[in-house]
């Protein structure tokens, strides 16, 4: 018997009125209209509760009618005690059946008991879906439990089934899913219906702990497709919370490792059976990666505490993308960053990958900058290949970005192994009077000369002055240096005293 309005009416705890339409309306799925993550999935036969009025910025749709419910469920509030006329004129003229509930009454009680009267409509169906759960549920006991989940899930459905990485790697898939689906941002695809590889799919993420851990795409296979699919994300969710709770107690004895071996690099040898145990190969090579994430210029416990936070999820978030790919690996967070220790084939293949594979555990507009050394196969050389991932992190300069050590500039590699103190003074000592001359016109003017000290015109051009203010400007800057632009080491001076400048501002020491 299926789920009726009437059995909901009813029940004098929950106060409902009926404004309009049949008390027999039976609906088939219950929606929160005001709430993100059940709009993608809208569809005929629904219960919807709806919420007063929607808040800023309105969804681009109209989740509460389109397309059609069996019914509106609409709660009141203290703050809103009366029906928006509108609704109930758009329900009339849809002949879609509209109740009220009393601002006593919570919208969470209002879904738990639409969903209970949804499962007691099931009957006896439920002893086949019990058995369908044990089915399923074995699946995550398999070595790779994200494959099997979805060749269960195809095989009963018919569905073609695909779970890609939050890096845009397809990690399994089942049944019929021809056509390119890796590659890309698959975290920035919306959820709900789309159109991959010329066909019609369904697409949603598995969010477990704040963080998406798969993007699931099914291709439609008849009506009971969005059914399947969110079958086979819950099962995705719980297979990531299984791997996840077995990782934190392997992700703390590595951090412990390498701890040990960052702080004794001479006592490899010492090592080496619980390194080459961790999956570091003896003979083969390694690349040691260091990620910050956020602001550089973060302050106070409550920054520190959220960036603490932030480098964890990057640090799980890796070590999800090594064990995916087969490398072995270790890591720990530090007060400012994450450092990992990978080996296996081909290291330099792995940055852009595991760059997008951080930024998407690091979330939209949380800017992320990742070092690598260079790889070596020397087991006491670790501090060093250390060293070299934090130089190239910290030659990044932009608020996010990718910097291998061999190919940062060799000017910041030389000045960062001098005192701070005593760059400033160099700088100063150069490039001071320009500095401090005016409002810093004078200033940018010289550090884009030196960039492009050849073509006046063009550099006129960049700086929308005319070429004679150009010209002027340069004649000042030269006569508060005492040298001339033209020369060759005066424009090396020059260049170093804007590079220490630049260095100095990006490490909050100018």
């Amino acid at each position: 018997m299926p789920a009726t309005l009437r059995a909901l009416l009813a029940r004098e705890d929950l106060g409902l009125t009926l404004l309009h339409g049949d008390p027999d309306t039976a609906y088939g799925s219950v929606v929160v209209v005001g709430r993100e993550s059940d709009r993608p999935w809208l569809a005929p036969g629904d219960l919807r509760l709806h919420e007063g009025r929607f808040t800023l910025p309105r969804p681009p749709s109209d989740p509460v009618m389109d397309p059609p419910p069996a019914a509106v469920l609409h709660s009141l509030s203290p703050q809103q005690r009366t029906v928006p006329p509108s609704l109930v004129e758009r329900c009339r003229a849809a002949d879609v059946a509209l109740l009220v509930s009393p601002p006593t009454v919570g919208p969470a009680l209002l879904e738990e008991a639409a969903l209970r009267e949804l499962v007691a409509g099931a009957g006896t169906a439920l002893t086949g879906v019990a058995a369908l759960q044990r089915l399923l549920l074995k699946a995550l006991e398999s070595p790779k439990p994200e494959r099997e989940v979805l060749e269960r899930v195809s095989r009963l459905s018919g569905m073609g089934l695909a779970a890609l990485s939050p890096w845009g790697e397809v990690v399994a898939r089942a049944g019929d899913t021809t056509g390119r689906l890796g590659g890309g941002d698959p975290t920035a695809l919306p959820e709900g219906r789309a159109r991959l590889s010329g066909r019609d799919a369904l697409v949603a993420h598995v969010v477990v702990r704040g963080r998406v851990r798969f993007t699931l795409v099914g291709f439609d296979a008849g009506p009971a497709s969005a059914t399947w699919l969110e079958l086979a994300r819950t099962l995705l969710a719980a297979a990531a919370l299984q791997r996840s709770a077995e990782a934190q107690h392997d992700r703390s004895r590595k951090g412990a490792l390498l701890a040990e071996w960052l702080a004794g690099p001479q006592a490899a040898p010492l090592l080496l059976p619980r390194l080459v145990a961790a999956g570091i190969e003896e003979e083969g090579e390694y690349v040691v990666a260091v990620a910050e994430a956020g602001s550089r210029a973060r302050s106070g416990r409550m920054a520190a505490a959220r960036s603490q936070a932030l480098l964890e999820r990057l640090r799980e978030a890796a070590d999800e993308y090594f064990r995916t790919r087969g490398y072995g690996s270790l890591s720990e967070t530090r007060a400012e960053h994450v450092v990992w220790v990978f080996s296996g084939g081909a290291p330099r293949a792995q940055a852009e990958p595991l760059l997008r594979a951080l930024k998407a555990a690091a979330g939209d507009g949380v800017p992320v900058r990742l070092g690598l050394s260079l790889p070596r196969n020397d087991l006491t050389g670790v501090a060093d290949a250390y060293h070299q991932a934090v130089l190239a992190v910290q030659s990044i300069t932009g608020a996010e970005g990718l910097a291998w050590f061999d190919l940062i500039d060799p000017v910041y590699w030389v000045l960062k192994q001098q005192p701070v103190a005593n760059l400033a003074t160099l700088r100063d000592r150069i490039v001071g009077p320009v500095k401090q001359a005016d409002d810093g016109k004078l200033w940018r003017t010289l550090t884009a000369y030196l960039r492009a000290p050849n073509d006046l015109a063009a550099l006129a051009e960049e700086l929308h002055v005319h070429v004679n203010t150009l010209r002027y400007r340069l004649k000042r800057i030269s006569a508060l240096l005492g040298a001339d632009l033209t020369r060759p080491e005066t424009l090396a001076k020059l260049y170093l005293a804007q590079q220490i400048d630049a260095m100095l501002e990006r490490e909050g020491a100018a």
